[in-house]
């Protein structure tokens, strides 16, 4: 695990040297040493992370006659069975390390490769044959990867702060991406916020050279993702065998490896599975000090103590939270509307002095059915006699104080089945914007639909039902852009590597191949998934009511955050009040201060945008 960095279009000179500056700003993302490379046109740099070949796995990779350069970031679970084909193909090695399996792969099938990988990764390679820059990102987005066109090359990096280093960046704000974070809660890969800087998406490519910049997608998983088998005893075994060689192949490191657990089913598996085949498992547990019934720590203890792990617990006062919350959203690089980001951080930080590894039970709720706007599009689904009325209901927002109710009187009441997807994300439906968006950032969208990031993923979906094709987008847009983004950038600001066996692709395509039926079952959500796992966990740990991280941010910011909001929302030189309207702003304030309306989601989005714009897009 690393960051990574790279200037295609300078001399080797001029490169090296804004490589390296970029490299400087990521040196969390790599402690354990950094690697550079420069030759005419292209520059290369990594900050290293040592988790596999901790001695001899330095970057950047060559091939035998290093005509081919590599950065890598992530990990490559299946690089041994690679390793031992290329072998039989007459490649040497200099290590034991995980991505110098990659130039050899690329000298033997082209960027075709890296549809042989199973992995977490941003990849770039440098091959001074044709004299082309190629990048790549993992099939889910674990890994972020940057990058702007500048001149007649492009600049690409692992975090944003590091491709801004350089100060020549042009900071203008894309219109149409806050019509996304604003719709969403995160920006839509390959937007960002800023015109000029773009996001690889998951399972991306780019090809920069003689004869341009040219993108593509090498997986969808559409053609796999039939969501139509049903037979459940066939699934429930095929299921466990296949979660039970995720986590086994995840485990892979010759450094310590721990958990984030949980006080739920998903991180339980993953404990117990990995209590089986080592002899020493250490687990972490970060919990909410007012938390209530869903600080978590009691439950993790319980779990751990099952499995006989060595359990460490941190709990976080609310003023702890509060302090550390306004750095935090800027650690994402990005303005997302989580209210629970910190509590990654907290519990890497926690962990780094003994375990640079873990793995997180993160990703099986978009594929499986986990979220309650996945039972509420199947009752939708079930209602559409009834939705003159809830489009009545969907009107009058006012009279209804649950924002989720709100939500979901909309979702039901749209005709369209993308379009009832999108009300069921939205944060900001198309009445609030019309009353928040000022005349600038009206004027300025000019015809731009969010619906956009929906509708292209749903028509790939090939699932029969409109539940099964939500899963498909939820699991390309919802997981990678908010929270394995989140997942990234708080962890990796400890040093720590973040898995996520969930995401095995092996495990994904046969997750894909059922039938919604088998993950939303009646009301029970994960179904199928919780019917395997009781393989590792008892009963009353499998169908426990879900907690989760939860703070009282609705109470925070009708008092102790009121002011931090205030200064960040309403500053004159703020991205809010320049773009939107001031009024409105105020109002939304002032009627969830007043309890007249719960605008948490809301108020926490334009906190977040407020913060990112101050760090990342301000006039210096």
């Amino acid at each position: 695990m690393c960051g990574i960095a790279g200037v295609l279009g300078r001399s080797a000179e001029e490169g090296d040297a804004l490589v390296r500056e970029m490299a400087a700003r990521m040196s969390h993302r790599g402690p354990d040493g950094e690697g550079f490379f420069a030759n005419d046109g292209i520059a290369l740099g990594v900050r290293r992370l040592a988790i596999i070949d901790p001695e001899h796995g330095d970057q950047p990779l060559f091939d035998e006659r290093r005509e081919i350069a590599v950065v890598f970031n992530g990990e490559l679970y299946n690089h041994r069975d690679l390793r031992n084909w290329l072998w039989a193909r007459g490649h040497t090695f200099r290590s034991g390390s995980d991505g110098e399996i990659i130039p050899h792969l690329y000298e033997e099938h082209g960027p075709g490769f890296v549809e042989l990988l199973n992995g977490i990764f941003a990849i770039a390679l440098w091959d001074g044959r044709t004299r082309t820059l190629h990048l790549f990102r993992d099939r889910f987005g674990v890994k972020p990867l940057y990058w702007t066109a500048h001149g007649d090359g492009i600049r690409f990096a692992s975090e944003l702060k590091a491709l801004l280093a350089v100060g020549d960046t042009d900071r203008t704000i894309d219109a149409a991406a806050l019509d996304e974070f604003l719709t969403f809660r995160f920006v839509p890969s390959p937007r960002t916020l800023l015109e000029a800087v773009k996001k690889l998406p998951a399972a991306g490519a780019l090809a920069a050279g003689p004869n341009g910049i040219s993108e593509r997608r090498y997986w969808s998983g559409a053609d796999a993702a039939s969501g139509d088998r049903r037979d459940r005893a066939s699934l429930v075994s095929e299921y466990q065998e296949s979660f039970e060689r995720a986590v086994v192949r995840q485990m892979m490191s010759d450094r310590p490896i721990g958990v984030m657990l949980s006080g739920g089913v998903d991180s339980g598996a993953i404990t117990a599975v990995m209590a089986q085949r080592s002899s020493l498992v250490r687990t972490y547990t970060v919990g909410f000090a007012e938390g209530g019934d869903s600080n978590e720590i009691p439950l993790a203890e319980e779990t751990a103590r099952r499995f006989g792990t060595e359990q460490t617990s941190l709990v976080i006062s609310s003023d702890e939270y509060r302090r550390r919350l306004p750095d935090s959203l800027t650690m994402v690089e990005e303005p997302v509307g989580s209210t629970s980001a910190l509590a990654v951080n907290f519990v890497a930080e926690w962990m780094r002095p003994d375990v640079p590894v873990a793995l997180s039970g993160q990703g099986a709720d978009e594929p499986l059915a986990g979220y309650r706007r996945h039972l509420g599009i199947k009752l939708a689904e079930s209602a559409r006699p009834l939705a003159p009325a809830l489009r009545l209901a969907a009107r009058t927002p006012i009279g209804v104080r649950s924002p989720r109710v709100r939500r979901a009187a909309a979702a039901f009441a749209e005709p369209r089945p993308v379009e009832r997807l999108l009300s069921a994300y939205s944060v900001l439906d198309p009445a609030a914007k019309r009353r928040l968006y000022g005349p600038s950032l009206r004027e300025r969208l000019d015809g731009a639909r969010p619906a956009d990031a929906v509708e292209r993923l749903f028509d790939q979906a090939r699932a029969p039902d409109l539940l099964g094709r939500m899963l498909y987008v939820d699991t390309r847009l919802w997981l990678p852009d908010e929270l394995l983004l989140i997942a990234d950038k708080m962890s990796m600001a400890a040093s720590v590597e973040l898995r996520v066996p969930f995401l095995d692709q092996d495990l994904i395509g046969l997750v894909e191949s059922m039938h919604s039926s088998q993950k939303l079952r009646g009301l029970s959500r994960k179904s199928i998934h919780k019917r395997a796992m009781l393989k590792w966990l008892p009963p009353q740990v499998v169908y426990r009511k879900e907690r989760g991280w939860a703070t009282p941010m609705d109470s925070w910011l009708r008092s102790e955050l009121r002011p931090l909001l205030e200064d960040v929302v309403l500053d004159p030189g703020g991205i809010c009040r320049d773009m939107l309207d001031g009024g409105e702003l105020q109002r939304l304030i002032e009627a969830h201060a007043r309890r007249q309306e719960d605008r948490t989601r809301e108020l926490f989005c334009l906190l977040s945008l407020g913060l990112w714009y101050r760090a990342f897009a301000a006039p210096r």
